[in-house]
């Protein structure tokens, strides 16, 4: 597994709708789902990584918004999800059933400018190390 299963909590699943040419994400944990300032990914069962990314306020409602994003792509409405991407999405759902999205807030680091949570660090350390399938930028 790509993460700390001590920092990285699991928090949501996205699966297939039951028309098999959608998707749907359901929060299994409300509690890692309202931490804000954090580093989230989406992996496999075997704990890869397809997507990586951070949220400044609530990682539910960022987790909650991909099937809104994906589902226009794939009827054909456009949006902020490319075409390409949003099939990418069916087709890893299709071979593995469910994504489990896993969030980790850091502890705040002391700066100059005071306390701050480093989660676009950690988010641009995983992502590089990783370069997760669905990541469209490896900044």
């Amino acid at each position: 597994m790509f993460l700390d299963r001590d920092q990285f909590k699991p928090a949501a699943e996205m699966r297939l709708g039951r028309d098999g040419s959608s998707i749907q994400v359901t929060v299994t944990d409300p509690a890692a789902c309202e931490l804000g300032e954090a580093v989230y990914a989406w992996i496999t069962a075997d704990g890869k990584p397809v997507r990586i990314g951070a949220c400044g306020s609530s990682a539910g409602k960022r987790l909650l918004s991909y099937p809104g994003y994906i589902n226009r792509s794939l009827a054909g409405h456009g949006g902020a999800t490319p075409k390409w991407e949003a099939l990418k999405w069916l087709s890893l759902l299709t071979a593995h059933g469910t994504l489990t999205a896993v969030v980790h807030q850091p502890e705040p680091a002391s700066t100059a400018a005071g306390l701050i949570r480093p989660y676009l660090d950690v988010e641009r350390r995983l992502t590089r190390r990783h370069r997760p399938l669905l990541n469209r930028s490896h900044r």
